[in-house]
This record gives structure tokens, sequence and C-alpha cells, in this order.
């Protein structure tokens, strides 16, 4: 894969920030610690998984099932070269859904992987560019019910906070029912943690037909419909998942061109990017298009729905080739 790694394009511009927080990255690339995996059947694989995570983070998962960790700098614009790739352990085909999220506001990441055993968490740390619990998964929950069962889809919301409510990981599932739920993990696997309350509900329906569905911290969620179009949602309570209100206006087109067509897209991901409660860049999304190039986009009215763009809608920034 250092062909692959070669073909990640974009100019390395090292801020500040970056060199602080992620100075160990280049000492310590392909460094694995103790990574083990559950026992189960490989799940077919004929290309990259793509895996977005938060400030910049992405993973492709190879066919091979070898994770390939990758940073973004100035994610913020989608402007800035890569660090990477970092090898970060093997076997991960083993899961038929694997979501990044970011914990805390940090470069630290914590992933849920499932199969047909259960629902599985790791947790990278950046500092020392390790796995905690030792590389061990741990169970966090079953693979049937509580919004699990009949798994369509898992989503990355990105880790959310506000005041009087405990920050936390948080993920969407679709059931393939088109049932959407809510789920908020505190803490990390393998150091204390464990879901927040209302974690599984069910907080919409209708969700099967989309081809992609992605969410951002601020509840911001987009889906794409078999006609390439692009519609704008926003849940109203991302951080606690106390309903199942959505703000006025949502399903609402945005663009088109995001399925098929020119592009191609093979997957569509929202950035997933906060760096704290009061200043984030949620707005973000990665695109595969139908050559393997990576690109980026900006929705600039994340908040409201109005179809505002960095870039024309369906097209968006080339930052690299070679991603699938």
């Amino acid at each position: 894969m250092a062909l692959l790694g070669q073909r990640i394009t974009g100019e390395v511009q090292m801020t500040t920030m970056t060199r602080r927080s992620l100075l160990k990255l280049s000492a310590t690339a392909g460094a694995v610690t103790g990574l083990a995996l559950p026992s189960a059947a490989h799940a077919a694989q004929v290309k990259n998984l793509v895996v977005v995570g938060q400030n910049g983070n992405l993973n492709i998962v190879t066919p091979g099932g070898a994770m390939l960790m990758y940073y973004q700098q100035s994610w913020q614009t989608g402007s800035g070269g890569f660090l990477g790739p970092f090898h970060n352990g093997n076997g991960f085909d083993a899961f038929g859904w694997i979501a990044s999220c970011g914990v805390g506001y940090s470069y630290d990441n914590l992933y849920v992987c499932v199969n047909g055993s259960g629902v599985w968490g790791y947790y990278w740390k950046a500092g020392p560019q390790a796995w905690a619990n030792g590389g061990a998964p741990v169970r966090i929950a079953g693979s049937s019910g509580g919004g699990w069962g009949d798994l369509g889809n898992l989503i990355s919301g990105g880790y959310v906070a506000e005041s009087n409510v405990p920050g936390g990981s948080t993920f969407y599932t679709i059931d393939f029912y088109g049932r959407l739920y809510w789920h908020k993990f505190q803490g990390v696997p393998g150091e204390g943690g464990d879901w927040a309350a209302n974690s599984g509900r069910q907080i919409g329906r209708g969700w099967e037909s989309f081809r992609y569905v992605t969410a951002s911290p601020s509840g911001a969620m987009y889906g794409v419909d078999s006609s390439g179009n692009i519609r704008w949602y926003r849940y109203e309570y991302p951080t606690s998942g106390n309903g199942d209100t959505w703000r006025p206006g949502s399903g609402a087109i945005i663009g088109s061109g995001w399925y098929g067509g020119t592009y191609g897209y093979q997957t569509v991901q929202s950035a997933g990017v906060d760096w704290d409660s009061g200043v984030g860049a949620n707005g973000g999304l990665y695109m595969v298009d139908k050559n393997g190039s990576l690109r980026w986009n900006e929705h600039l009215d994340w908040y409201g729905g109005a179809p505002n763009w960095r870039y024309p809608t369906g097209g968006g920034r080339i930052i690299g080739t070679g991603w699938m």
C-alpha cells in the first residue's frame, strides 16, 4: 500500500497546532500495539472502505482488512495535505460496518465495528499511537435490538457536548425498515465508558431509500437519493437524544449530482469536525468519485439548510487520488 500513500495528493503545510498535536505520527508510522479482533467470518469486500472521523482524520480499510489512517491538515478548508498512511492493524474486514468518531476535541478516535457477533469498540490514542485496552476489542452492544438489529447503515455523528449535558461520541443507525436511531457513547471502550441515556431511541423513519446518509456534530444530516439529489435535515437533539424533533425545512433539496451522473460518487461522508462547543466546521463533506478521487466540498448553511456551497454541488475540489 505504499503506492497508495504516494498517490494521496496535496501540498503539506504544517501549522503550529498540527505540528504540536501530531508530531509523534511521523516518527511512529506503522506502529501497532497488540491489536486483537473478535473471531468472525470475513465480510466480502472488493474495494477500499473509506471511514471519515473527526478533525481531518480519514481511514482506509483495504480489501485485505488493513486499516490505514491519514490526517488532513487544514481540514477546515479542505486545502491541506495529508500525514500518513499509518498502518494501524489488520483484520478489519471481519466487520460489516465500521464508523469512526472523535473523542473530545482531540485527534483520538473511537471506532464502532459491527458484525454478527455484536457491536465492538476500539479506542485509538493519537499521542502514543497505540490502541487502548491492549488492542483488545470491547463488546459494547448486542447485534439485535436497541437500534442495532437488522442493521442497514452505521453513521458517525461526531463528538458533541453542550452545557449541562455530558459530551460523547454520537452515532446513528438505520435498520432495513428505514428506522433511524440515535446513540451516544460517553467515555471510551476499555477505559471506562457506556451508552448515554436515550441511546437506541428511534428518531425518524423512511431513511431506507437513500443511497448515502451522513451526519455532523451540529445535528445536520444529509441524505442522497437515487436521483442524485442531496437533502438537508437537522436533528434538534444531537447531544441528548431527548426527542424526535427536526428543524423546520428538513428534507429540502439543496443540491444535485451527488449520485450517478458525471461524478458517480461511491461514498459521501461528513467531515464530522468540531474544535469545541463554540467553534466548529460542521459543513465539510468528503466524497470519493467513480475514478477513486477524493473530493471535498462545504455546505455553508449547515444550520439553516439554505442551498449555499463552497463549490458547485455534485463536484467539489479534488484533494487526493487512489482512494478506491
